[in-house]
C-alpha cells in the first residue's frame, strides 16, 4: 500500500500532509509526480520482538473529509486514512522505488504502448472474495466514466486518460474500457492495458496509484450518488491491513486490523485517527493521548518536544509546498509581472525562518529539491530574492500605479486594489504566513485583505468549483514521488486550480512523458526545462516547502529503515508495547 503521502498525486486540493498506508515487506507513486529517505522512528526500534495487540491514537492537525471510497476525496488529510483501508497497484519503498503492491509483476510490450500487469494471487478483499482484474476494470470505468466526471469533479479521472478509449468512456460513447480496447481481462489476476501513445510517466504516475475498488460492493451504486453513500462514509469491504469500525464525522475514525490482509494481518490490532488542534497536541503527546502526530505540529514547539521523555521527534525535508494562488481568469493576474512582483515583494525566507523556525526551505518552481528531477539555480531557475524595489519596478510597469495615499491602484477597475485573500483555519502556521503576505504586499503598495478563516474542505470546494469569490489563497500541494507533472499543471488538467492555459507549458510536458523520456537522464533535462518555464511564468507564487514533522511515542515501534520522505511507509509491521 502507498506510503504516507500528499497524493497529487495530486488531487482535490490537497494541503501538505502525509498518506499512511499499509505496505508489505515484499518486492511501485503518487500524483503529481503527487506524492511516498530513510530514518529512525525511535530508540527502541529493534528492542524486543514485536507483539500483537493494543491500540493506538493518531493526530492530525485539520479535519478529514468523511468520504472514504478512494476515488471520491482527494485531501490528504483524507487520504491518510483511505491508505490504511485500500491499497494500491503499486508502492514506494524508503529508497523511493516502485515496487509491487497489490500488482505483483508487470511488463512492456516491445513498442511500450501496452502494460501487462499480474496481481498478487493472495490478493483479497477482507471478507474474503479475491481482488482480481474485474474490479480494477471496475474501478477505472468509474474514474474515467461521464457520471464520475460530472457528479464527483472527476478528481482521478487523469490517472486513466492516456488509455486507449479514454475520451469515448468520458463522453459516454462507450461503456467500458474493455470496449475500447484499452482493457483486456487476460485470467482473473491478469489483465492488460493499451494506451493511446507512449507515456514514460504512465505507470508510476498514474497506474501505479490507481486503489482498486469492490466491484461487487458498488457495482450497482450509481456513482453519482457515491458522496452520500453509505458504504462511502464508512466501507465495510476494504483490502488494505486495517478496516473501518467506527466514524465520528469529521472528529474520529476507528480501525480494526484486517485479519484477511493479504500481506499479513497487521500486529497493532486498533488504530484511531483523531481531528486534533495544534494547540493541544503537544500536551496529548506529552500525556500518552496521543501515539503519533501526523501533521499539524507547529514548528515553534518542536524544541519542547525534544525534552519529552516518552516522544520522539523527527524531522525530514518533504515533497511538496506551500503557495499563494491566483485565480488566473481574473484580469488582474493576468500580466506575469504582477506575479513576479508578489514573487520578489514576499520576504520568504523570513517565513522559513520566522514561522517554520527553519524546519523548510524556500521554493520557486513546482518541484521541491527533494525531487530527482528538482532544477536547481545552476540550471538557471530565478530564486526570485527578496526584493521591493525590483516588485515595484514590476508593479509600475504592469499599470499598478501608486495613488496620493500610497496605495496601488488596480488597472482593471480604476480603484484602490483590495485583494481578498482566503484561507483555513486550524493552523497557526497559515494564518502568520498570510499575515507576512498581507504585511509584504502592502510594503509595495498592495492592499490586501484576510477573509474569515474557512475549514479546510469548504475552502478546498471552493478553490475546485472556481468560486468566483474567490481572488487569492493560501494551500500547499504534496507529491508524488515521480515527478510528472501533467495531473497538476496541463491546461485541462482538473488540480490546474489557477486555471492556466499555455500551449508552450503543454509541449514541455509533452516532452517530458515521450518516447524518449523512458532514458531518466532525457526526461530530468525535459523537466527541467518545464520547472525554468514555469519559474518564469509563475502561475502559482511559490512559497516555502515545510520540512515534515512527526512526533512518535516510544511506546510505538515502528522499524527505522520503514521511512521515506512521506514518513513510516509499512503499518502492518508496526507493533506497540501494552
Amino acid at each position: 500500500m502507498k506510503g504516507m503521502s500528499i497524493s497529487v498525486a495530486a488531487a482535490v486540493v490537497m494541503t501538505l500532509a502525509i498518506t499512511v498506508s499499509g505496505c508489505g515487506t515484499t518486492s511501485g507513486e503518487a500524483g503529481e509526480g503527487a506524492t511516498k529517505a530513510k530514518g529512525v522512528a525511535n530508540a527502541a526500534d529493534n528492542a524486543g520482538r514485536p507483539v500483537d495487540g493494543g491500540s493506538i491514537t493518531i493526530g492530525q492537525g485539520t479535519k478529514y473529509n468523511d468520504q472514504f471510497l478512494p476515488a471520491v476525496d482527494a485531501s490528504l488529510y483524507t487520504a491518510n486514512i483511505v491508505g490504511m483501508a485500500f491499497d494500491s497497484l503499486l508502492r514506494v519503498d524508503n529508497k523511493l522505488n516502485f515496487i509491487p503492491d497489490l500488482a505483483k509483476s508487470w511488463e512492456w510490450s516491445d513498442d511500450k504502448k501496452t502494460l501487462t500487469i499480474h496481481l498478487d494471487p493472495k490478493a483479497n478483499w477482507s471478507d474474503g472474495k479475491p481482488i482480481t482484474s474485474d474490479d480494477v476494470l471496475f474501478t477505472i470505468d468509474v474514474i474515467g466514466g461521464k457520471d464520475y466526471a460530472t457528479a464527483l469533479q472527476g478528481q482521478y479521472g487523469y490517472l486513466v486518460a492516456n488509455i486507449l478509449g479514454a475520451d469515448k468512456v468520458l463522453n459516454g460513447q462507450a461503456k467500458s474500457f474493455a470496449d475500447t480496447g484499452g482493457f483486456k481481462r487476460i485470467d482473473d489476476k491478469t489483465f492488460s492495458l493499451t494506451f493511446k501513445s507512449v507515456d514514460a510517466a504512465v505507470l508510476y504516475s498514474d497506474i501505479a496509484n490507481i486503489q482498486p475498488m469492490p466491484q461487487h460492493v458498488l457495482k450497482d451504486k450509481p456513482v453519482k450518488t457515491w458522496s452520500t453513500l453509505d458504504e462511502n462514509k464508512k466501507p465495510t469491504v476494504v483490502s488494505g491491513p486495517y478496516q473501518f469500525t467506527k466514524v465520528n464525522g469529521q472528529d474520529s475514525v476507528e480501525m480494526d486490523a484486517n485479519p484477511n490482509y493479504f500481506l499479513g494481518r497487521p500486529h497493532i490490532q486498533r488504530i484511531v485517527f483523531k481531528t486534533v488542534s495544534p494547540n493541544v497536541a503537544p500536551g496529548l503527546l506529552a500525556n500518552g493521548t496521543l501515539d503519533l502526530m501526523l501533521n499539524g505540529l507547529k514548528p515553534s514547539d518542536v524544541s519542547g518536544l525534544k525534552t519529552l521523555n516518552n516522544i520522539i521527534v523527527k524531522t525530514m525535508a518533504q515533497n511538496g509546498y506551500f503557495y499563494l494562488g491566483l485565480k488566473l481568469y481574473n484580469k488582474e493576474f493576468q500580466d506575469v509581472r504582477v506575479r513576479q512582483a508578489f514573487e520578489y515583494a514576499l520576504n520568504r525566507q523570513g517565513m522559513v525562518d520566522g514561522i517554520l523556525k527553519g524546519y523548510g526551505s524556500v521554493i520557486s518552481g513546482p518541484l521541491p529539491a527533494v525531487s530527482w528531477a528538482a532544477a536547481t539555480e545552476k540550471d538557471g531557475l530565478n530564486p526570485y530574492p527578496y526584493d521591493k524595489e525590483k516588485a515595484n519596478q514590476l508593479l509600475d510597469e504592469a499599470g499598478w500605479k501608486k495613488g496620493p495615499d500610497g496605495l496601488r491602484i488596480d488597472p482593471v477597475t480604476g480603484k484602490t486594489a483590495n485583494l481578498h485573500l482566503a484561507y483555513y483555519s486550524g493552523d497557526p502556521v497559515v494564518q502568520a504566513t498570510c499575515m507576512d503576505i498581507e504585511q509584504d504586499l502592502a510594503a509595495v503598495g498592495v492592499k490586501v485583505t484576510l477573509d474569515t478563516p474557512l475549514d479546510f474542505n469548504t475552502l478546498a470546494n471552493k478553490v475546485e468549483s472556481d468560486d468566483k469569490s474567490l481572488q487569492m489563497w493560501y494551500m500547499g500541494w504534496a507529491l508524488g514521488i515521480d515527478p510528472d507533472p501533467r495531473g497538476l499543471w496541463e491546461s485541462t488538467a482538473s488540480f490546474n486550480f489557477p486555471r492556466w492555459v499555455d500551449k508552450h507549458d503543454d509541449d514541455l510536458i509533452a516532452q517530458t512523458v515521450s518516447a524518449q523520456a523512458f532514458d531518466k537522464n532525457f526526461r530530468r533535462q525535459a523537466l527541467i526545462q518545464w520547472q525554468l518555464y514555469v519559474n518564469q511564468k509563475l502561475p502559482y507564487v511559490f512559497l516555502y516547502a515545510p520540512d515534515n514533522i512527526w512526533a512518535v511515542s516510544k511506546r510505538l515501534h515502528i522499524p527505522g529503515d520503514d521511512w521515506n520522505v512521506t514518513g513510516p511507509i509499512n503499518v502492518q509491521d508496526w507493533w506497540v508495547e501494552s
